[in-house]
């Protein structure tokens, strides 16, 4: 196998990129015809644009075929079958499977392998710019979250201060779940989702009145659970 050229990739991406040449493989593969045409290595080397190429035996059996463009073909032989596989890549990224195929095969790659390859660079220079629009959004989302998780821990613990009732809080990924100890060992969960803390946090004092005075019914979302005795508790 030739040195990899590439250092780093993000992972979504090569995926994509080795679909790509695995579609570009299976196309030919289903348009190539098994005319059993001999491997000419000076053919290939002269006729085929490979002339740069270092041809050296693969492991397993077979020959890699590289030429000026940074693009490579792959004839592997599957043991004493002698069955052929083809494969190729392009600045490293292979596909991602061998394909039986014939040399037929091989020589239309070889042939083909120029134009895919300026798909592929026009494939993978649009990925790493929607990848990278991807992640500037995440990190945007992560940090607006950020805001409203520290938003909503300091309404709480302002709401809770002046609150009569023991308490503890849960963190999920999207919520803090607020919990209040309730009478005859019960206690209410209420999920405060970092994105409707604002909507939310007013409405908990009349919910927690409501379900103290035992009015089970409420405008936000709540959950009755047998209480936690061994939960740290915040009392007054």
């Amino acid at each position: 196998m030739i040195p990899s050229t590439v250092t780093e990739i993000d992972y979504n991406v090569k995926r994509k990129l080795e679909k790509f040449l695995d579609d570009k493989l299976r196309k030919i593969f289903e348009e190539t015809r098994d005319d059993k045409p001999a491997l000419d290595l000076s053919y290939i080397k002269t006729e085929k644009g490979f002339e740069n190429s270092i041809i050296q035996n693969n492991y397993g059996g077979g020959y890699v075929f590289s030429n000026s463009n940074n693009c490579c073909c792959y004839l592997y032989f599957n043991d004493k079958k002698k069955k052929k596989l083809i494969s190729i890549a392009i600045d490293d990224i292979g596909s991602l499977h061998k394909w039986y195929g014939t040399v037929e095969m091989l020589y239309r790659c070889m042939d083909e392998i120029n134009e895919i390859a300026k798909e592929f660079r026009q494939l993978k220079c649009n990925s790493e710019k929607q990848e990278k629009i991807h992640v500037e959004k995440q990190v945007k989302q992560e940090k607006i979250n950020e805001i409203y998780k520290n938003s909503a821990h300091t309404w709480l613990k302002t709401l809770m201060k002046n609150q009569p009732y023991s308490y503890y809080t849960t963190e999920d990924k999207n919520k803090i779940t607020l919990s209040i100890k309730m009478k005859n060992n019960m206690q209410l969960d209420i999920p405060v989702y970092h994105n409707k803390f604002q909507k939310i946090i007013p409405k908990l004092s009349e919910t927690i009145q409501q379900f103290e005075k035992t009015i089970s019914k409420s405008n936000i979302r709540v959950l009755i659970s047998d209480s936690r005795p061994n939960q740290q508790w915040i009392t007054k």
